[in-house]
């Protein structure tokens, strides 16, 4: 009797940590078996005249409200039974809170307001899903589990970074931005007011910076390989009003609003603004194409005098302690050539052009550390020596970070393989046009901010996460939704949450968060339903494929002729591998019991030949952003495209070497590979291609040697090269393809290696 008493106690508790779905996901969470009942007796306790807490009850008792038929009062008067209280507990740390629930009380405690406002978020999440809904069709009848919480952030930065220079947001999503930000405990919103495609913010000292610096003639359209334009003039600004009015409103969800201005690159809206700002004179147009432009702000004593008069003005609307200056991505071409620039160098001391950044910012710091705040930039603010009281945003990957805080400054980790949500986050095949780059869900949440190379005290320079959102192929609120969420989810919980977690206990959590989003109104992607391909050989040496997801709940159903799979597809047994014995293409997607697809289908083409599923060794190592998707991405049967970036495997300034064993001596006659070319994402072909073939992997023989040239094309395309080798018998095939090298004169990575973009290699 004692075995089964435990066994259903586990399987309760276990029932009620699955029922329990709260993102970030808390430090401590205990449940119980009992739950609290809200009744037409309940209240909302709270300490008398305390403003914070009254604000903070009307929400709670605003949403039972409007959900129920009951109308609870707030009170100041203790009570020990149907009450949900709010009490000051000095003893927590800063934002944390604890929650304890039983079947007569809720409590939350916390030592300040910004503690027990995130209490309520928690709180809110433990109630029924329908809490959200803004439409009903008959009232909820309210209830809380069982449960004791104690919660606090890991990091005390936790951000959204919103491009709106690219494209314009209206002021009623900013605040809807605001909102959902501060649902999942993340505190700052960082927002990118200005760069070259326009200047978004009004400035009264300056009326040409909102009046010409806001518009632009046209934007691309399509991607930026196509340099094509609609013709048509796009701008938007925000008034000094609305920006008030917005940073007030956050500061009621007790967010950090924290603007950028971008200097001393990215700054062509000012220049065509005010083209004295520059060292040639213009003219200058607001820039129209995405990327980087020659074109950047001169470290003249007139430009040093507007950026004051300028920050003067953004300081007196934004009481962030931050105000973050760019430093990112400036050429230094017009500085090279400029007269005045060399002087500055040769007076200075200066070393060469990065020092004159360097000089650039250490004056904007010594100005902004002069009125009581602190200058916040990208890692580029490295480059040249660091201003003294400067605090970095590393995107460049984490080596930015790392320096600076081994250096004790204030870091914030925005590295662009984990959080730049502008990346495709599923098949570019299944969505709408992206920058490029693959960042699925799992792979944000799998970063760990705090690196290995730092110590205990350097590590404590590492004071927050921030998620990134550019804006050059996001030109809506909805779509601007759909790449955050729920991305921005795994972002608050890596902010918030214990080092320690668990990518499948945060997907059964983010699936039933997605309710809450429906509810909340909030546009997301479905790519956590997104079926994966996993090409192998069996016993026969047959290509099959597994099916893969995680879900255990539902249903792969999936078709061989590339029609979309429907209720009555056929239905995939797990490990169950489908043999593919010739081309053709398969598609597959998740169904729920009922019938109901979950997410998008998910198609894959399969070009099989002796190649198809067998593995190989690469002599260098595979770039970690851009592995393929699984580890024989080479001959997994799937032709990369030019959108699918996530099919490629990339080498960073390093050539393939590629062997395969065929697993037996076979008659080959020709090999086809491919390679992308991307010029202006610096990804060039190879500039030669040798193949070997041998019988024993020992001795090889080189049966093709082609020189390809050297000429960067500025055309994006797929070169697939067909490649006849002869009559010839192998075991073994190796293909060493030659790396562009450095960038050449003239591209933006001028002197930088150039990335080498490899895909399916076929074999027959």
């Amino acid at each position: 009797m004692k075995k089964i008493f435990l066994l259903l106690l586990l399987v309760q508790f276990a029932f009620g940590q699955e029922t329990i779905s709260i993102i970030p996901k808390p430090q401590k969470l205990s449940v119980g078996k009992g739950k609290f009942q809200l009744k037409k007796e309940t209240k909302i306790v709270i300490e008398a005249n305390n403003n914070g807490l009254s604000a903070i009850a009307e929400q709670l008792a605003l949403k039972i409200k409007v959900t129920t038929d009951l109308n609870p009062t707030i009170t100041s008067v203790s009570s020990n039974s149907d009450a949900i209280v709010f009490k000051t507990n000095k003893n927590l740390p800063n934002e944390g809170y604890t929650v304890k629930i039983t079947n007569k009380l809720a409590v939350i405690e916390a030592a300040n307001s910004v503690g027990h406002f995130y209490g309520l978020q928690t709180l809110l999440q433990l109630f029924p899903t329908e809490i959200f809904s803004s439409s009903f069709q008959e009232k909820l009848t309210l209830s809380l589990p069982e449960c004791s919480i104690e919660d606090f952030p890991r990091f005390k930065y936790r951000g959204i970074m919103l491009d709106v220079s690219r494209h314009y947001f209206p002021v009623g999503f900013i605040k809807k931005l605001i909102d959902e930000i501060a649902f999942h405990k993340m505190n700052t919103l960082h927002w990118h007011l200005t760069d070259d495609q326009g200047w978004r913010i009004e400035i009264k000292k300056y009326p040409k910076l909102a009046g010409l610096g806001s518009i632009r003639k046209e934007s691309m359209v399509g991607h930026y390989r196509d340099q094509k334009f609609d013709g048509q003039p796009y701008g938007g600004y925000y008034t000094q009003d609305e920006v008030k009015e917005i940073v007030e409103y956050a500061s009621s969800k007790y967010v950090t609003v924290i603007p950028e201005i971008e200097m001393p690159g990215h700054s062509l809206a000012a220049l065509a603004a005010y083209p004295e700002l520059g060292c040639t004179g213009g003219p200058y147009k607001v820039g129209t194409k995405w990327g980087v432009e020659d074109q950047v702000l001169c470290p003249s004593e007139y430009t040093f005098t507007f950026l004051q008069n300028v920050l003067t003005e953004v300081m007196e609307m934004f009481p962030s302690q931050y105000i973050h200056i760019g430093g990112d991505e400036c050429p230094k071409t017009t500085w090279e050539k400029s007269e005045l620039c060399q002087n500055i160098i040769k007076k200075e001391g200066l070393k060469d052009e990065h020092e004159l950044q360097s000089y650039f910012i250490k004056r904007i710091d010594t100005f902004v550390t002069s009125k009581g705040r602190k200058i916040i930039g990208w890692d580029e603010i490295l480059e040249g020596g660091l201003s003294p009281n400067a605090a970095v945003m590393s995107w460049r990957g984490t080596e930015g970070g790392i320096t600076a805080a081994k250096l004790k400054h204030e870091v914030v980790m925005s590295p662009n393989s984990f959080m730049y949500f502008d990346y495709y986050q599923s098949s570019p095949s299944t969505e709408t046009l992206a920058i490029g780059g693959y960042l699925p869900l799992e792979k944000t949440y799998s970063y760990e901010p705090l690196a290995p190379e730092l110590t205990t005290e350097e590590a404590k320079y590492i004071i927050g996460v921030q998620a990134n959102l550019w804006t050059e192929y996001i030109g809506t609120p909805e779509y601007a939704e759909y790449m955050l969420f729920p991305r921005a989810l795994a972002t608050a919980e890596v902010a918030w949450s214990s080092k320690e977690k668990s990518y499948t206990d945060f997907k059964k959590r983010v699936v039933k968060h997605l309710e809450r989003l429906n509810l909340l109104g909030i546009n997301y992607s479905k790519a956590i339903y997104d079926i994966k391909f996993s090409t192998s050989t069996n016993a026969l040496g047959t290509p099959v494929v597994d099916l893969i997801s995680d879900d255990k709940k539902n249903i792969i159903r999936y078709t061989l002729d590339g029609t979309e799979p429907n209720e009555k597809s056929f239905e995939y047994k797990t490990n169950v591998k489908i043999p593919i014995e010739d081309d053709r293409t398969l598609a597959a997607a998740l169904f729920s019991p009922d019938g109901k697809m979950l997410g998008k289908a998910t198609s894959k083409s399969f070009f099989i030949s002796k190649s198809t599923g067998k593995s190989y060794t690469l002599g260098n190592e595979v770039n970690e952003k851009y592995t393929g998707g699984s580890k024989n991405a080479l001959t997994d049967g799937i032709r990369g495209n030019q959108n699918s970036n996530d099919s490629w495997v990339g080498f960073a300034g390093k050539d393939l070497d590629f062997t395969i064993d065929l697993k037996q001596v076979s008659s080959i006659s020709r090999l086809s590979i491919s390679f992308l070319s991307a010029y202006t994402s610096w990804i060039l072909p190879p500039t030669e291609i040798e193949i070997w073939v041998s019988k024993d992997g020992k001795t090889f023989n080189s049966v093709k040697k082609m020189p390809l040239g050297d000429k960067a094309n500025k055309e994006s395309f797929v070169q697939q090269m067909n490649i006849d080798l002869g009559n010839q018998t192998a075991k073994y095939v190796k293909v060493l393809a030659k790396n562009y090298g450095n960038l050449p004169s003239g591209h933006p990575g001028e002197g930088k290696p150039a990335w080498l973009f490899v895909d399916e290699i076929i074999i027959k």
